[in-house]
């Protein structure tokens, strides 16, 4: 029977200690932030944390993708005193710390994904949900009191948090937090593609983006996962001596399914041949599956992590939180069918995902992927033709020293604004303006929803301010932010 507190789920787990140690966990991370409040998540922990940090105990906090997670270890009276000031600041954070808050957050230079994951989340997601992890927005420097109070008031409600205790519970336990439903979540509208395709940019490494169907009674998908993971590790790191940093990441995705990342970095003149490894590992493993002592040691990992702990925790754990997103519950191991895996069924499953795959290379190997039958894909959407409309040209002396300049066309039309430019014809929709952003030098930039930036720059074409005036009309103001003061230099 599962039991709550104060409107909190609590799992106990049956660990025979005289400390306590607790793990409170909201289903709210840095995908249900907007381009404008990039960041409140992780403002509003280091301002709850701030109200207990006199407490002698351990203690730490975390914000990624999904989850917020606060944990605990000492003594029941004093995490029981812990979880309850915590609970309390979260129900009445204490902004008048905000400004100085900022400060002390920009130089921790944070991120709640690898770079790689935070770039395919884009290329998938565009300026919202998960594809916000690659964005800056407008700093924490931009945040309001009110930004942290009203995301604080909707996602840190009892109804959206479990607890797990393990060791003596602690005494007068209130967990004092906001009460209201489980917030909804609308899936963001993502970019799908009918090939592989592969996107570039700068990062030095290599990565894919899979979309992997719902864990089965043997967790096929996670280990066709681990499988790969374990081969581009091999690979990489072990017999090429390239990468020091191999690892995985995932979010959540539309119908119980998983957008799984896996990435390799690359140390400087191995590029190449990280992405050949990636690259290779991903194209074999999807054909010919893993070979049998591959496979073998996967499996006897996942028996050894069954053996760890109790499974059945674990898997209420998940559960719950599955149950707190309207996912489906994940059905117990079943340990026979687990030993019985063959690798034709890590590779039917790879071969599948394969079919949407993005992956991901620094811009010089992108000929690798394209050799292995990858098409080209820009970062962001673009369009085949330009539509109908107001033209605008840079100026001609931008056009004489700027190279860039010369393929630039803006078009305004009554539904969005348009830019050609050499990675293609990229559109923003005046109703899918995810946010506006004013930069120092006078730029204005337009991002949207789908992930494409448009620059309106009165040095760079003619026509701007008009463009800028009606800007200031259409998008609704808390839309608009100005470019960050702060940078971790600071």
């Amino acid at each position: 029977m599962n039991e709550y507190l104060s409107g909190v789920r609590v799992i106990r787990l049956p660990e025979p200690q005289r400390h306590t140690d607790v793990t409170l966990t909201f289903l709210v991370g840095s995908r249900d932030e907007t381009l404008r409040t990039i960041g409140v998540a992780h403002a509003l922990e280091h301002l709850v944390m701030h109200t207990v940090r006199d407490l002698p105990i351990e203690m730490n906090a975390e914000v990624d993708l999904l989850a917020t997670t606060f944990v605990a270890s000492g003594s029941p009276a004093r995490v029981g005193e812990f979880l309850n000031r915590l609970c309390r600041a979260l129900a009445g954070p204490p902004v008048d710390r905000l400004a100085l808050e900022a400060r002390v957050l920009t130089a921790e230079e944070g991120n709640v994904a690898h770079p790689v994951t935070a770039f395919l989340l884009n290329v998938r997601y565009g300026a919202k949900g998960p594809g916000l992890a690659w964005l800056e927005g407008a700093g924490y420097d931009g945040l309001t009191p009110e930004h942290v109070t009203s995301f604080a008031k909707k996602w840190f409600v009892a109804a959206n948090a479990v607890l797990q205790v393990a060791g003596p519970f602690p005494e007068d336990l209130a967990l004092e937090l906001p009460t209201g439903p489980v917030p909804t979540r609308v899936p963001p509208a993502e970019r799908s593609f009918d090939v592989p395709v592969v996107v570039g940019h700068g990062i030095p490494a290599a990565g894919v983006l899979l979309r992997m169907p719902t864990d089965d009674d043997v967790r096929l998908p996670t280990l066709a996962i681990m499988t790969l993971r374990g081969r581009i590790e091999e690979k990489c790191r072990f017999v090429g001596g390239h990468s020091y940093e191999i690892d995985l990441d995932l979010v959540a995705a539309p119908d119980g399914a998983t957008d799984w990342v896996v990435y390799a970095e690359a140390r400087e003149g191995s590029e190449d041949a990280v992405s050949r490894a990636v690259v290779a590992a991903l194209m074999d493993l999807a054909e010919n599956g893993p070979t049998p002592s591959e496979l073998a040691h996967q499996i006897a990992r996942a028996e050894e992590r069954l053996a760890a702990g109790d499974p059945e925790i674990r898997r209420a754990f998940s559960n719950a939180m599955n149950q707190l997103c309207g996912d489906p519950e994940l059905p117990p191991v079943d340990t026979t069918r687990l030993a019985a895996v063959q690798p034709s069924d890590i590779a039917a499953v790879l071969e599948q995902a394969l079919s949407g795959a993005i992956g991901y290379g620094e811009e010089s190997t992108l000929h690798v992927w394209q050799e292995a039958g990858f098409t080209l894909a820009p970062a962001c959407p673009v369009i085949a033709e330009l539509p109908a409309g107001r033209t605008f040209k840079p100026p001609l002396t931008a056009r004489a020293f700027v190279k860039e300049a010369r393929s630039m066309l803006w078009v305004r039309t009554d539904d969005a604004l348009v830019l050609r430019d050499d990675d293609g014809i990229h559109q923003v929709r005046w109703d899918e303006i995810a946010g506006v952003m004013r930069s120092p030098d006078g730029m204005t930039l337009v991002l949207g929803a789908n992930g494409c930036t448009i620059p309106v720059d009165p040095d760079m074409f003619r026509g701007a301010t008009a463009v800028v005036d009606e800007l200031t009309t259409r998008v609704p103001a808390d839309l608009w932010f100005d470019e960050s003061k702060l940078s971790s230099d600071d």
